[in-house]
C-alpha cells in the first residue's frame, strides 16, 4: 500500500489525530525570474545547458522561474550552490565579473531564501515524523521499565541527509503496523509479572573455574591452579564462565583478579556476555586487572535469560600460537608468559524490586493472584494448594494475574493514567473515551480484566497517537518541545521533570531550556546522543562494514576493533562535557587511548585496556576524528584506500560541501593493490573527463592528505601488497615487529586544494582546514540541526546555521555551546 493511501485511512481510522496530521497546501503565484539572474544565464551559462546540448543533463531554458515547487526549487538551489562556489562556470571557460556573479548570487538567492521561508511558515519545516527505530525501542524499555531487543523486530528506517530519524526518510506502512503490535506484545510481556523472579547468588573461585573449564592438554601447561587462584596464559580456547542467570534482569557482578610477569603493568581483561545456543557474544566492559596485588572489579549490567558472563584476557595468545612460538619444545608446565591470576567471580540478580515499576506503570497496586486461586474466588471453590518453590512449568500453567474488584472502574483509572505517559502530551477526552470504550468492550465479551486492559494497552502502544510526533505548524506547545529536546538528548520520551515544566508553560523559557539542556546532558541517558549522533555524523556505525584481508592486516585483531569507536565516542564526549572547540574534531594535542590503540598509533607509555586522555605529540600525526583508526576504518574497504572516499567523507561530513554525485557513465576508481599503477595516476586520467574535473579538484586533496593511513587507521610509508604483487621486500611492521609485510610503492601524498595551497601531509592540510574554524561550526550546526529537527536542512536555514555558528565565536565554538543554541533556535521550536 502506497504511503499516501495508508496515512489517509490510519489518520481517518485515528480519533483526535487529523488536527495535528493536517498540512496546509502552499498556493502561491510562480516565481518571476529577475532579470539580473536571466543576463547572467545568458551571457554565461546557456550556451552549455540550453535544450540540444544539456551538459549534465541541465536544460536552463526548461526550468521554470517557480520556486514553489519542490522539485523546481532543488534545481534552482544546485545552480545557486555551483555558481556561489565558483564552480560553474567552468574554470576553462571565461570567467563572469565578480560583481555580476556577487549580484546573481544575491538576487537568486534572495528568491529561494523568501521561498524556503514561505513553505516553512505555512507547512512547518518538519513534515510528519514518527519515532525511528532505536527511539521506538527506547520508548517501550523507559515507558515500561524493561530492557528488551527489539532490532529483529523493528523494521529498517531510511536514511535522509545522513540521518535516520529525518522525517523524508520515516515512511510507514501496513507492515510498519504488524511489526508494532509485536513490538508492543515483546514489551508488554516483559514487564508485565507472572510470577516472581528467580534469584542467582553464585560464587565462582579459581578451583571451581577450572574443574568447570577442565580441558585435556592445557590444564598444567596454560592454565594451572596456584593454590586458591587460576593462572591463566592464553586466551582460547580456555575461558572463564559464570553459572546461567536464570531470568533476564539487571546483575551486580564482582571480579577479583590479578595481572601475572606483565612488566609491572596492569592487563586488560574482558569481560563480556554470553548467551544463545551459540554463545553471541556482547563486551561489557574491560578490567585492568593490577601487576602488585588483586584488584576487584565490580558492574551492574543487563543479562539475558540463560546468559552468563565470561572473562578471558584480551591480549593473550591462543594456545596455537603459544605453541607455534615454542617449536615444537615439551610443554613440561614452565610456561611463564603473560597471564592473569583469577581468585573470584561473584554474580547476583535480578536486582529489582517485585511487582517490577513496568508492572506497576500498567497494573498500580492491584494484588496478584495466581490464576488458579482468582478461578476459585470466583466460583466458591475451595482454594487450591499453592506450592512455595514451583517450577518453570507451573509457573507457565498457573501465572499470576491482577485481581480488581471493580475492573471498569479500575480499567478507566489505569488508561487514565497510563495514556498521557505513552503519548507524550496531555490527553482529551474524546481520545480517552475511545480508548476506555475499546477496554470496556473486550470486558463485554468476556475478556478477563487482565486480558482485556492488556489488549488497550497493545492497541496504545501501536497506535499513531504513541508513534508519532504530534507537532502543528507553527510554535510548538511545551509538551512538543519536551518530547523534540527528549528525544534528541535521549533517544526516548520526556522524564517528569520535562513533562512537569510542561504542563506548567515554562519549558519554553530561555533559561529554563538551558537548565533543562544542562540537566540532560549531565544524565548517563545522554550516552544515547552520543553514540547515536557520531554513529550517523561520523558513520561510525560501519565500524563492522568491511572485514580487514588477514593476509595484508595480520595485526588487525578484536581488541583493536572493539576500542576504534570507543575513541571517537570518548572523544566527542569529552568535548562535549568540556565544551573544546569544534576546531579539535580537525586537530587536538591529546586523544582517548588504551594500550591497544596505543600501540597501534605508536604512542608508549599508555598500559591497560581503559581508554583515558593521552597527550599526543606533533611527530605522532594524530589528533582530531580525522586520525581516529575508527573513521579511518569506515572510509576504506577491507583492502585498500580510496581518496575518493576519504575525501568525500571529509567533505560532507566535517567541511559540509558535499561534492555532486558523479556522471552515471563514468567508471569506479579501483586502486592496484598488484602496485602496477598508482592512484594518483589513474586519478589523472579519471579527471582529464570535463565533468569529473570539477568536483574532484575538491575531493581529492583530503583524500591524499589521509592517504598515510591505512585501511585500519595505522600510519604507513609505503603501500603493502599480497604475495605476488610487484614488491620491495619484506619489512617489518612499524609497532608490530614481529609481523612482517611486502613493501609496495610509496604512499602517495601531498596535494592542491581548489584555492591553489599546497600541503605536503595530513598535517599541513589539518592547518590549512583551521583556518576557517567558522565553516566547521556552521557545517556542525547543520548537522545538529537536522538530527535534532528531524527535517534536512533547507536553503532558509543556512543563515540560521550560520547564526548559530556566529552566536558561539566567543566561547570559540564550542560544541556543548552549540548544543545549546540549536535548542533555543527558531527551528528548534517551530514545526
Amino acid at each position: 500500500m502506497k504511503r499516501a493511501a495508508f496515512l489517509t485511512i490510519l489518520i481517518l481510522a485515528t480519533p483526535g489525530l487529523l488536527p495535528d496530521l493536517a498540512a496546509a497546501e502552499t498556493k502561491e503565484p510562480a516565481a518571476s525570474l529577475d532579470p539580473k539572474v536571466r543576463a547572467f544565464f545568458e551571457q554565461h551559462c546557456i550556451d552549455c545547458h540550453d535544450g540540444d546540448i544539456k551538459k549534465a543533463g541541465l536544460d536552463l531554458t526548461a526550468l521554470k522561474p517557480d520556486f514553489t515547487a519542490r522539485d523546481n526549487f532543488a534545481h534552482w538551489e544546485k545552480v545557486f550552490d555551483r555558481v556561489s562556489r565558483g564552480e560553474m562556470p567552468p574554470k576553462k571557460n571565461e570567467q563572469p565579473p565578480a560583481a555580476a556573479r556577487a549580484a546573481f548570487v544575491k538576487s537568486l538567492g534572495g528568491e529561494l531564501h523568501a521561498a524556503s521561508l514561505a513553505r516553512q511558515t505555512t507547512e512547518g519545516r518538519v513534515a510528519l515524523r514518527r519515532i525511528n527505530r532505536t527511539q521506538h525501542e527506547n520508548t517501550l524499555n523507559d515507558l515500561l521499565g524493561v530492557s528488551i531487543k527489539l532490532g529483529d523486530v523493528l523494521p529498517d528506517d531510511g536514511s535522509v541527509a545522513g540521518f535516520d530519524n529525518v522525517s523524508e526518510g520515516l515512511d510507514v506502512s501496513s507492515a510498519h503496523l504488524l511489526r508494532y503490535q509485536e513490538a508492543a506484545d515483546l514489551a508488554l510481556n516483559a514487564a508485565i509479572a507472572t510470577r516472581p523472579p528467580k534469584k542467582l547468588a553464585s560464587r565462582r573461585t579459581g578451583k571451581e573455574a577450572a574443574n568447570y573449564g577442565q580441558m585435556p592438554g592445557l590444564m598444567d601447561k596454560f592454565v594451572r591452579l596456584d593454590g586458591g587462584r587460576l593462572n591463566v596464559y592464553i586466551v582460547l580456547p580456555f575461558h572463564i564462565e559464570s553459572d546461567e542467570v536464570p531470568t533476564t534482569g539487571r546483575y551486580r557482578l564482582k571480579i577479583v583478579a590479578q595481572a601475572l610477569n606483565t612488566g609491572g603493568h596492569p592487563l586488560p581483561l574482558r569481560v563480556y556476555g554470553a548467551s544463545g545456543h551459540h554463545r553471541d557474544q556482547r563486551t561489557l566492559a574491560t578490567f585492568d586487572a593490577p601487576p602488585d596485588s588483586p584488584g576487584v572489579f565490580e558492574l551492574e549490567t543487563l543479562l539475558h535469560k540463560q546468559g552468563v558472563i565470561r572473562i578471558d584476557g584480551w591480549q593473550l595468545p591462543t594456545e596455537h600460537t603459544v605453541r607455534d612460538r615454542l617449536k615444537g619444545k615439551p610443554l613440561d608446565g614452565s610456561y611463564t608468559g603473560p597471564g592473569f591470576a583469577f581468585e573470584l567471580m561473584e554474580l547476583e540478580g535480578p536486582l529489582s524490586e517485585f511487582p517490577p515499576p513496568g508492572h506497576k506503570r500498567l497494573f498500580g497496586d492491584l494484588p496478584l493472584k495466581p490464576a488458579s486461586v482468582v478461578k476459585a474466588e470466583r466460583a466458591g471453590q475451595p482454594l487450591p494448594e499453592i506450592r512455595e518453590n514451583r517450577n518453570d512449568d507451573e509457573w507457565r500453567r498457573d501465572p499470576l494475574i491482577p485481581v480488581s474488584k471493580d475492573p471498569r472502574a479500575d480499567g478507566q483509572r489505569l488508561l487514565r493514567e497510563f495514556l498521557p505517559r505513552a503519548m507524550r502530551r496531555p490527553v482529551d477526552d474524546k481520545t480517552i473515551a475511545y480508548y476506555v470504550g475499546v477496554f470496556q468492550e473486550r470486558l463485554d465479551q468476556g475478556r478477563e480484566f487482565h486480558t482485556a486492559l492488556r489488549g488497550t494497552y497493545r492497541a496504545i502502544l501501536s497506535s499513531p497517537h504513541f508513534f508519532y510526533f504530534r507537532e502543528q505548524p507553527g510554535s510548538l506547545d511545551d509538551f512538543a518541545v519536551a518530547s523534540r529536546l527528549s528525544y534528541f538528548l535521549w533517544s526516548t520520551l520526556p522524564d517528569d521533570e520535562l513533562t512537569s515544566l510542561a504542563a506548567k508553560g515554562e519549558l519554553r523559557k530561555p533559561a529554563v531550556l538551558r537548565a533543562q539542556v544542562e540537566r540532560m546532558l549531565g544524565d548517563k541517558r545522554s550516552q544515547r546522543f552520543i553514540e547515536n549522533f557520531t554513529g550517523q555524523w561520523l558513520e561510525l556505525r560501519k565500524i563492522n562494514a568491511t572485514t580487514p584481508d588477514p593476509s595484508l592486516y595480520g595485526e588487525f585483531d578484536a581488541f583493536l576493533l572493539w576500542s576504534m569507536p570507543l575513541e571517537t565516542q570518548m572523544y566527542f564526549g569529552d568535548m562535549l562535557r568540556h565544551d573544546r572547540s569544534v576546531a579539535e574534531f580537525v586537530h587536538s594535542d591529546w586523544t582517548m587511548l588504551n594500550s591497544r590503540l596505543a600501540k597501534h598509533y605508536g604512542i608508549d607509555g599508555v598500559h591497560g585496556g581503559e581508554l583515558r586522555r593521552v597527550a599526543l605529540k606533533p611527530e605522532s600525526h594524530r589528533g582530531g576524528v580525522l586520525t581516529h583508526a575508527s573513521i579511518l576504518k569506515v572510509t576504506a574497504n577491507g583492502t585498500t584506500t580510496s581518496p575518493i572516499l576519504r575525501g568525500k567523507w571529509v567533505l560532507e561530513k566535517i567541511l559540509g560541501t558535499p561534492p555532486a554525485p558523479p556522471p552515471p557513465d563514468v567508471g569506479a576508481i579501483e586502486p592496484d593493490i598488484r602496485g602496477a599503477t598508482t592512484i594518483r595516476q589513474q586519478l589523472e586520467k579519471h579527471k582529464a573527463i570535463a565533468a569529473c574535473a570539477t568536483c574532484h579538484k575538491h575531493i581529492d586533496p583530503p583524500g591524499f592528505a589521509l592517504e598515510s593511513f591505512d585501511v585500519i587507521g595505522g600510519w604507513r610509508e609505503f603501500y603493502r601488497v599480497p604475495d605476488g604483487g610487484i614488491s620491495k621486500g619484506r619489512l617489518p611492521l612499524p609497532h608490530y615487529p614481529e609481523r612482517t609485510v611486502l613493501r609496495g610503492p610509496d604512499v602517495e601524498i601531498g596535494g592542491t586544494t581548489p584555492q591553489g595551497r599546497e600541503f605536503k601531509n595530513v598535517d599541513d592540510y589539518k592547518a590549512l582546514l583551521l583556518e576557517d574554524k567558522e565553516q566547521l561550526a556552521r557545517n556542525l550546526a547543520r548537522q545538529l540541526l537536522v538530527f535534532a529537527t528531524g527535517a534536512e536542512v533547507q536553503f532558509a536555514d543556512r543563515e540560521l546555521a550560520k547564526s548559530i555558528a556566529a552566536r558561539t565565536r566567543d566561547r570559540n565554538y564550542g560544541l556543548r555551546s552549540l548544543v545549546h543554541e540549536v535548542v533555543q533556535s527558531p527551528a528548534f521550536l517551530t514545526k
